[in-house]
């Protein structure tokens, strides 16, 4: 590893290490399908939502790679009172050591147009109102992108993992939505040590929680009820090493009650990820 990151390396599974030489491998071939990508549908430009974390700090700067820092567009869009001052500044150093142009840093608050529509929905009771508000905040940024990205005639740029995509841990019509998605088949923890390849990504992120920010002291893993160390490990296994439970509970010292939680979130991806279900008859 090149930087200290969020997750002790030391307790990450040897299958989901990765040695630099694989790390270079990845970065190498993501960035070759990027500009295929782009070349196919003659696109030049792109445009990704930054916020400070980790997930978009790495497809940020895959795609400054590939199209180099003048074809792309960094738009933060903070919901002000719950977005950090940390995070904008991060998104912004982030900008800085990718040698963006000054112009293409844009910046558009949420607050108005979220407040307008919550002042109408939130009379309508049902559902825990902090989500369904984080809910809006999520699809209002996207709205903003896929416009941006008419006006720029180019191609959003999504920041999903595999991680967040097996657990259904996304907005539908909100984070879930893009052209192209960089790091989906990476989990959470390769994320990082991915990311950490990368002397332009600040430390403060690779060190940082992840968080939506969807509200005051919003936690990832809180939410969820398991670490991404956890999680990790728990659907790796399962995933791609076919591993029962009773295996992983005994050769990862997870506890099973934790396991079963995070497999019972993993049906609620698989129903989120079949979404829309078409009509055939």
């Amino acid at each position: 590893m090149i930087k200290k990151i969020y997750f002790d390396i030391e307790k990450i599974p040897p299958h989901l290490k990765l040695k630099k030489e694989e790390i270079k491998n990845i970065v190498k071939n993501k960035i070759r399908e990027v500009r295929n990508y782009f070349k196919k549908f003659k696109f030049k430009t792109a445009v990704i939502g930054v916020s400070g974390g980790i997930d978009s700090a790495l497809s940020a700067t895959l795609i400054v790679k590939a199209l180099g820092p003048k074809n792309v567009y960094f738009a933060r869009m903070p919901y002000y009172g719950v977005s950090s001052k940390g995070s904008l500044f991060l998104a912004e150093k982030l900008a800085k050591n990718l040698k963006l142009p000054r112009k293409n840093l844009i910046t558009i608050s949420i607050n108005k147009p979220v407040n307008e529509s919550w002042k109408i929905l939130k009379k309508f009771k049902g559902g825990n109102l902090k989500i369904r508000k984080g809910n809006l905040m999520a699809r209002e940024r996207m709205k903003i992108l896929f416009d941006l990205s008419t006006a720029k005639k180019a191609i959003v740029v999504g920041s999903e993992d595999k991680s967040e995509n097996l657990l259904g841990y996304y907005t539908i019509g909100g984070d879930r939505v893009s052209g192209i998605e960089t790091i989906n088949n990476l989990y959470k923890t390769q994320v990082y040590q991915v990311a950490s390849f990368f002397k332009e990504i600040p430390e403060e992120i690779l060190m940082k929680a992840p968080s939506p920010e969807l509200w005051k002291g919003h936690s990832e893993e809180e939410e969820i009820g398991a670490s991404y160390l956890e999680i990790d490990t728990v659907l790796s296994t399962i995933e791609d090493l076919k591993i029962s439970k009773e295996k992983i509970e005994k050769r990862f010292k997870i506890k099973k009650s934790k396991i079963d939680l995070i497999l019972k979130r993993r049906e609620i991806g698989k129903i989120k990820g079949n979404l829309p279900y078409p009509i055939k008859l």
